[in-house]
């Protein structure tokens, strides 16, 4: 038996189940509003996640190996994304939802399953073959197969709530209700109630409890303690400044929104972060290392870009989930965003504080999750990732721009990898190699 190694005690497959466990979590309290229906649709999106995962690693080897805790987040992701509603007599005659999306079983279960297929195959799976995700396999997925319904969904008629490029209010009249009155009702599932609606039952029912909403966003208050405590759990290898950011950024949106159309400043605000895409998208999709970007500030940029996006396609589009949109349009983005804000290396050498290690007696390898953790320890303020992946295509020039030379070996980079990539060994490879240039 070989000698135990020594790693950081993060590894992908714990990132991926304490990734799984905080959406389970979610997946729980949505069943208060849409039992038995919302935990029926997470068990058939895992399940579809999970079993194609299985039968396409048989059918590609070495090219997609298996991996099912990430197809279990994945699955996951997908139904706690998707849309569940209650029968409301309010919905279905005013807002006129059902008519457009199979938001009621059986047929939820059914577009949950295709997405949950469609998202694993394509999206995932084929890929992954590029080198790199360039989009968020859930996200892209659900616009995909939802595709047909778009147009009717950006139709002001389709679901008759007053447009965002208006003074929205929490007080109206029976004849006219205020956009406050619409979304209570719509979320409260209390029946319509026409004229006002005061500030503590709008932000009660959309911070505490929804009955219609994507399922992950049902209650806000249990997203934000979630991802949150996520967060800390997991520090260093997720990317919160990305939420950070976006939040930030709608908040600001919905105040200069209110600047231009008047109207209550609290009530945009409170819907631009609290409708239930938008929070759930900014703590477990929008921080996909996958698809966003490696550097501190092209996160920032990342998210800041998600949240003007977010709120002009709400405003202007009428598309009331369109943070969905905005993510995968940002996500093309992540590429153009790797090139700013990286580390300049250093000649100097600064000691990082390292994780608590922890031995291995046998080591699963996985492929590069983008968490960027290589680049933030490196005693030279390299980027070993971006080293190997030059390296790994030969493009030695980019390896010297990059200065692999000033490696010593450290194997700080290998240590707090989670996919247990050996970055020492390649970055002193690429090291000789260029010595054998000069």
């Amino acid at each position: 038996m070989s000698k135990p190694k020594e790693y950081s005690w993060m590894t992908k497959d714990k990132l991926m189940t304490y990734t799984f466990i905080a959406l389970a979590i979610l997946a729980a309290v949505s069943a208060i509003s849409w039992w038995p229906t919302s935990i029926i649709v997470s068990i058939i999106a895992v399940g579809v996640a999970v079993a194609l995962d299985f039968l396409l690693s048989l059918g590609m080897k070495n090219r997609g190996p298996l991996n099912t805790m990430s197809a279990a987040v994945f699955g996951l992701i997908v139904s706690l994304s998707y849309t569940l509603t209650t029968t409301s007599p309010l919905i279905a005659s005013y807002a006129g939802m059902p008519e457009l999306l199979p938001m009621e079983a059986p047929m939820a279960y059914v577009y949950v399953a295709i997405i949950a297929a469609i998202g694993m195959v394509v999206f995932k799976k084929l890929q992954g073959l590029l080198g790199r995700k360039y989009v968020n396999p859930a996200a892209t997925a659900k616009l995909l197969v939802f595709l047909p319904f778009l147009k009717t969904v950006l139709e002001p008629s389709g679901h008759q709530m007053i447009s965002l490029t208006a003074p929205i209010l929490f007080s109206g009249t029976p004849a006219l209700p205020s956009f406050g009155c619409l979304v209570q009702s719509c979320f409260a599932n209390t029946g319509y109630a026409t004229g006002s609606v005061s500030p503590a039952d709008f932000f009660t029912t959309v911070i505490l409890l929804k009955y219609h909403s994507w399922i992950g966003g049902a209650s806000s208050i249990a997203v934000i303690v979630v991802g949150l405590g996520l967060f800390v759990l997991c520090r260093g290898y997720i990317k919160w400044r990305i939420t950070l950011a976006y939040l930030v950024t709608t908040a600001v949106m919905a105040l200069i929104m209110t600047g231009i159309y008047g109207g209550d400043a609290l009530l945009r605000v409170g819907f631009e972060l609290f409708i239930g895409s938008s929070i759930f998208l900014a703590f477990f999709m929008a921080t996909d290392p996958a698809t966003t970007p490696l550097t501190y500030v092209g996160q920032g940029i990342f998210g800041v870009g998600l949240g003007i996006l977010t709120v002009l396609i709400q405003t202007y589009m009428n598309f009331f989930g369109g943070s969905i949109l905005a993510l995968v349009i940002m996500n093309l983005t992540s590429p153009l965003l790797d090139r700013v804000g990286k580390l300049h290396p250093i000649t100097e050498k600064k000691e990082p504080k390292l994780p608590k290690a922890k031995p291995f007696a046998t080591v699963k390898t996985y492929e590069c999750i983008r968490c960027g953790a290589c680049m933030r320890i490196c005693c030279h303020k390299l980027s070993p990732i971006l080293v190997k992946q030059a390296f790994d295509k030969g493009k030695l020039e980019a390896a010297r721009k990059l200065q692999a030379n000033l490696c010593e070996g450290c194997g700080h980079c290998t240590f707090v990898c989670p996919a247990r990539i050996d970055l020492r060994n390649t970055m002193l490879r690429a090291k000789g190699a260029l010595r054998t240039m000069q």
